[in-house]
């Protein structure tokens, strides 16, 4: 859990009940060993581009919203 490892996490959501779920993080906490089975699961790769490659970091920075 993001809370639990310090990590600041923005959570997306345009529906209420969503909001409310999303700001009920403290009701819970992972034991260890689930949190090392999360980390595990980090490749340390993207599966959708890698943010620290110049080429699409420049790509990125030259896009403008219409």
């Amino acid at each position: 859990m993001p809370i639990q490892r310090d990590i600041i996490v923005i959570p997306k959501s345009v529906r209420r009940n969503r909001m409310e779920q999303n700001l009920d993080v403290f009701g819970f906490t992972l034991t260890d060993e689930e949190m090392s089975r999360i980390a595990a699961m980090d490749t340390g790769a993207s599966l959708f581009f890698d943010h620290r490659d110049p080429a699409m970091v420049s790509r990125l920075n030259s896009r403008r919203e219409t």
